[in-house]
């Protein structure tokens, strides 16, 4: 069967915005998208990002677009400079396209994904008359969405960009007493803290196994990296690799997050060491 093309039809937006599920803003957009198009599908991919957290947010979406069909549009709004001079964008891949503002949040997109190019819309035949400058995923950001549903060319909409801006992630690295350190980098809504530390890094650092490893955070340590939640008692701390490959503290039958009594993640470190060995050297 051949490949479907970019031009054609496509019949799937996913929404990833940090607008919560508490207000109208959501719903407006989607009211907006289905009057341009009243046959597209929208899926919530995810509405509680934290607030303007733009890093969260790529780091969200790199883990889901890969599970998606050929042809989906994402229409992504977290944009703590809109109203500013940031450009409206639409990133072309080989099977997805991106809907959102040039502040960094497709970074991981650039870095897993197969670009093909970039546009920048101006509002105007593509978007709705712009009222004010606080909702432009109302006025700019669903309208394009939705105008590439109906199969709209991008190139049709705006301008070739030859670059936009990217938000290096957050990587774990060794530190000066030889420990591996990372940082949360998602707390979902059982409470479980997901950071920035991938199985595969970390098998690296301890070829000799996870079993012996040593995790401090908070002010507590935890022994040994596991595989499921059921493997630490009721109400225990614990550390594993979950189904997207990172390490993840949680809690059996409760919640990490309360746990540790913590109040924001971004200061939140994670301390991994091991009695048998030093961690290696990064490769």
């Amino acid at each position: 069967m051949a490949r479907k093309k970019h031009t054609e039809r496509t019949n799937l937006i996913a929404l990833l915005t940090d607008f919560s599920w508490r207000n109208w803003y959501l719903g407006v957009m989607k009211g907006v998208i289905k009057g341009i198009n009243p046959d597209v599908r929208v899926i919530d991919l995810c509405h509680d990002v934290s607030s303007q957290d733009v890093r969260e947010g790529s780091f969200i979406l790199s883990n889901c677009f890969g599970y998606f069909p050929r042809g989906t549009i994402f229409l992504c709004v977290v944009d703590p400079g809109v109203g500013t001079k940031r450009k409206n964008i639409v990133v072309q891949t080989q099977d997805h396209y991106f809907v959102a503002p040039d502040n960094g949040i497709l970074s991981s997109i650039f870095e897993k994904a197969k670009v093909e190019k970039v546009f920048q819309v101006e509002p105007g035949e593509y978007t709705l008359p712009v009222k004010g400058s606080t909702f432009f995923g109302r006025d700019v950001f669903a309208p394009i969405a939705a105008h590439l549903s109906r199969g709209e060319k991008p190139e049709n909409m705006g301008e070739e960009l030859a670059s936009v801006l990217i938000v290096p992630a957050s990587k774990p690295f060794l530190n000066k007493r030889g420990e591996v350190l990372g940082r949360a980098v998602y707390v979902d809504a059982f409470g479980n803290i997901i950071t920035n530390i991938e199985e595969e890094y970390l098998r690296h650092s301890y070829p000799e196994g996870l079993e012996q490893v040593r995790i401090r955070l908070a002010g507590r340590n935890i022994k040994g990296v596991g595989r499921y939640y059921a493997q630490g008692g009721e109400g225990m701390l614990i550390a594993l690799i979950n189904s997207w490959g990172y390490l993840e503290i949680a809690v059996n039958k409760g919640s990490a997050w309360r746990e540790l009594g913590l109040k924001e993640k971004k200061s939140l470190e994670i301390f991994i060491s091991s009695d048998t060995a030093p961690a290696k050297r990064e490769y």
